[in-house]
C-alpha cells in the first residue's frame, strides 16, 4: 500500500479536504490496470470515471482495449496534462475526457457505469458514502489496493508484478 508519508512528500495531489490532501500519485502498472477493468467487464457501451487519474493511464487503456468512454478527474496541472496528451498520443481523444475537478465535487458521479480507484485508504474511506449515494444503481467501482469495508465485494483478485502483491476488489451500488 502506497505511503501517505510518501505521497505528501511528493507534493502532488489529486484533491483536497478541508486543506488536506486526498491522494497523491502513484503509477500503476499496466498489468495491473488491465486485470482492474477486466474484473469490472468494461465494455464499450460503459462510461468510466477515473478518481484521481495522473498520468490518464487508465482512461487511456479503458478507451484503447475496450472501447469505452473514460473521464479522469484530477487537481494536479502537470497529471491533467500528462493525461491529455496520453490521449491523443494514443489516438483516443474521441473517448477520452479530463477534467480539473476535486473527486469530492463532481456533480455528474451519477453518469458514471464503473468507477476506477488507486487511492489512499483514508481517502476511499471518505468517499464510500459519497459513492453510495450519488452513484447510480448497478454501478460497478473497481477498487486497487484498497477495500471499501462493511460493503461486500461481488469479485476480488489478487496479483503479483514485480514482486508486489496487489489486491483488486469490485462492488456494484445497490
Amino acid at each position: 500500500m502506497r505511503s501517505w508519508q510518501n505521497e505528501r512528500s511528493r507534493g502532488v495531489r489529486s484533491g483536497r479536504a478541508r486543506g488536506k490532501m486526498l491522494s497523491g500519485w502513484a503509477p500503476t502498472p499496466p498489468q495491473v490496470v488491465t486485470e482492474a477493468l477486466r474484473l469490472a467487464d468494461l465494455t464499450a457501451n460503459d462510461i468510466l470515471f477515473d478518481l484521481g487519474c495522473g498520468d490518464g493511464r487508465v482512461v487511456v487503456r479503458a478507451a484503447k482495449m475496450f472501447g469505452a468512454t473514460a473521464i479522469g478527474f484530477d487537481i494536479h496541472p502537470q497529471r491533467i496534462q500528462q493525461s491529455r496528451g496520453r490521449a491523443r498520443r494514443f489516438g483516443v481523444g474521441d473517448l477520452v475526457r479530463v477534467r480539473r475537478q476535486d473527486m469530492l465535487s463532481i456533480p455528474d458521479l451519477d453518469r458514471a457505469t464503473v468507477v476506477y480507484l488507486y487511492l489512499p485508504q483514508r481517502t476511499v474511506n471518505r468517499l464510500k458514502p459519497m459513492l453510495r449515494k450519488r452513484c447510480q444503481e448497478g454501478a460497478r467501482i473497481v477498487s486497487v489496493s484498497t477495500w471499501l469495508f462493511n460493503w461486500k465485494t461481488e469479485k476480488e483478485l489478487t496479483m503479483r508484478v514485480n514482486g508486489r502483491r496487489w489486491y483488486i476488489g469490485l462492488w456494484i451500488v445497490a
